[in-house]
């Protein structure tokens, strides 16, 4: 931990561990009583420890900047407010201190905290979760997700997300997963995935078509209208409802 620490830094270190262990040894010495030496112990190890931090920080172990990376949904100045700046930057438990930030920040997937000696920077890495969709819960609630369906926050506004509904609807995110990432024509005009009666989707598509898939083979049928609507004269945007359930059939309704 201390290994980019100056020769300067390390004797002054030195130095302050032998004051403390003659302090402790003429206290063991002069008093014989139980508690009068609890009593004394207690005192010396307060005024050394105050006594220590305040010389640590005046010998050049403050914290001089602290520099945070990584965070797009999570707040700054919530975790600046987590780390104690009057404290020497030695002192500060990084892994104390990474659990206390992770655990007031819903949106950190991992976090990796270090300090840079001897220029007393202190590092905060930030490894977020990506909001992959919105969610309605069974009370109505609506949740960012990420990609596997894990709930990331309540109550959080972000544009451009597609909404999903439906019971058990998080079962089977991987296929709203794969024909959002499919990159076809029809994929940048959804807006909902419905997941109907746990077994099949209804896909929405620009808040006015309603696409019904089939519950089984659901990625055929939605490349082939994707194969429709690019190679003849048939566009979503002319049909409410779009019903793709029956094999090799479309019924349209205006």
């Amino acid at each position: 931990m201390l290994s980019n620490v100056t020769r300067s830094q390390r004797n002054f270190l030195r130095k302050c561990a032998l004051v403390f262990i003659i302090s402790l040894f003429l206290t063991l010495v002069l008093y014989s009583s139980l508690d009068k030496i609890t009593d004394k112990l207690n005192y010396y190890f307060t005024w050394f420890s105050n006594h220590l931090t305040r010389l640590l920080l005046n010998s050049g172990f403050s914290i001089n900047e602290i520099v945070i990376t990584g965070n797009k949904f999570t707040n700054k100045k919530n975790i600046l407010d987590l780390i104690d700046k009057t404290q020497p930057i030695i002192y500060i438990s990084l892994s104390k201190l990474a659990d206390n930030i992770q655990s007031v920040n819903k949106w950190i997937k991992y976090i990796r905290i270090y300090r840079n000696l001897p220029n007393n920077i202190l590092h905060v890495n930030i490894d977020e979760y990506k909001p992959f969709a919105l969610w309605k819960d069974s009370n109505n609630r609506t949740a960012v997700i990420d990609s596997e369906g894990k709930v990331i926050t309540y109550d959080y506004s972000i544009n451009n997300l597609i909404m999903i509904e439906g019971q058990n609807s998080l079962s089977d995110i991987k296929f709203i997963k794969n024909i959002l990432e499919s990159k076809t024509q029809l994929s940048k005009y959804i807006s909902a995935c419905i997941y109907v009666g746990n077994r099949r989707w209804n896909v929405i598509l620009n808040n006015v078509s309603t696409v019904k898939l089939p519950e089984n083979n659901p990625n055929a049928a939605w490349h082939y209208l994707n194969h429709l609507q690019n190679t003849t004269d048939f566009t979503f945007n002319d049909w409410s409802i779009i019903d793709m359930r029956i094999v090799d059939k479309i019924l349209v309704k205006k």
